[in-house]
């Protein structure tokens, strides 16, 4: 409904600041373009294998041995169409009807939907801004019984932006071993940490690597949301289950795609750290700007590129003439007295938070703040 609104708006000429998205606004790396030109000039258009060519399953090997400090082989790699596929092959080969899956609150709007999808059951363990809103072995216990299959971590978190330092996941990856509970860690914002000692993957702790899925993709990193290129890593045997699922849903990834993925993760990385450090900066921008405007309250995210934003201070208010129940009502009041697209919090499992987006340019980032102090005024 909101992006139907802000297209609307946009047709009419209207201007919208869109403060709400979740894609990165740099351009796909020109080495990534160009493998995919030249895999067309070079016929390579046809199917692959399921599991993506082995080029691209050494290259994210390679990666992960980089990023995380994890050896794979590429038998334990599948490339999927986007992240987003990835996780459900995940969910679909470990969950079991009546399994329950443990999600962190925010969460990434289909984490519960593919729960279901599976025949398990989401629950939900609440958190704050008191704990970063980040989950503990103390905060996870409760909710823990026979039926508890699996936690699924998301870290930098979508949309809290929140990151567990290594202690932090050495508890928690204790917790899971004792537990004997399967992990699926989302990673696609990994390579957007602000804290000093970087990233760092629960499946790098002792034991863990054996009952982890961890998921990434190229969309966030490398600009490239569209090319729908991610991969799961895993034990071979979880590996060979979710290959048969693929198999009989989408088979291989686009073929050109591949090249591309290829061509990113294997080139240079400088461009990177560069993205990162002006992430960084607007960030704080953004956070300054928020922390001015009445009724909105926010911490520094220490990674992704959204600032998570305590809204409830509006519920029960009015503002223009409406009474204000949720974050979706100021959001949409946002969006047509002051044409600014936020992202409201209800889908992330929050009705009183709103998401704010920093990959958008500086200028659009400042003009949407001065619209949203204007309408909702100054503290």
């Amino acid at each position: 409904m909101l992006e139907s609104t802000v297209a609307q708006y946009q047709r009419e000429g209207r201007t919208v600041y869109r403060l709400g998205l979740g894609q990165p606004d740099f351009p796909t790396p020109d080495r990534a373009k160009a493998a995919a030109i030249q895999a067309i000039q070079d016929n390579f258009t046809g199917y692959t294998d399921t599991s993506g060519i082995l080029p691209l399953r050494e290259a994210i090997c390679r990666a992960l041995l980089r990023d995380i400090g994890l050896s794979y082989e590429p038998g334990e790699i599948v490339v999927t169409v986007g992240g987003k596929h990835a996780l459900f092959n995940a969910i679909c080969t470990l969950c079991r009807p009546g399994d329950e899956v443990l999600i962190p609150v925010p969460y990434w709007v289909s984490f519960p939907e593919q729960v279901k999808f599976a025949g398990a059951k989401p629950v939900f363990v609440q958190t704050g801004a008191a704990s970063g809103y980040k989950v503990t072995p103390g905060t996870l216990a409760p909710l823990v019984n026979e039926s508890t299959r699996l936690l699924i971590l998301n870290q930098p978190n979508n949309p809290s932006g929140a990151v567990y330092s290594a202690e932090e996941l050495s508890k928690l990856a204790e917790f899971c071993r004792e537990r004997d509970l399967w992990v699926i860690s989302d990673e696609v914002y990994s390579a957007f940490v602000f804290k000093p000692e970087g990233y760092t993957s629960i499946a790098s702790f002792p034991g863990m690597r054996e009952r982890t899925v961890v998921i990434n993709a190229v969309s966030k990193s490398y600009g490239m949301t569209g090319w729908r290129i991610g991969y799961s890593a895993a034990p071979a045997a979880v590996t060979g289950a979710m290959l048969r699922l693929q198999s009989h849903t989408t088979s291989n990834p686009s073929s050109i795609a591949q090249q591309a993925a290829l061509a990113a993760i294997d080139g240079p990385q400088d461009d990177l750290t560069e993205i990162r450090n002006e992430y960084a900066a607007r960030r704080g921008v953004l956070v300054e700007g928020v922390r001015r405007i009445k009724g909105l309250e926010c911490s520094v995210p220490d990674g992704a590129f959204y600032v998570w934003v305590d809204a409830s201070a509006w519920r029960g208010q009015t503002l223009e003439g409406r009474i204000i129940s949720t974050a979706d009502d100021l959001a949409d009041i946002l969006l047509t007295k002051a044409g600014v697209a936020v992202m409201p919090g209800t889908g992330f499992g929050s009705p009183y938070h709103i998401r704010l987006s920093y990959a958008v340019s500086r200028d659009e980032m400042e003009s949407g703040i001065k619209a949203m102090e204007s309408l909702l005024g100054r503290k």
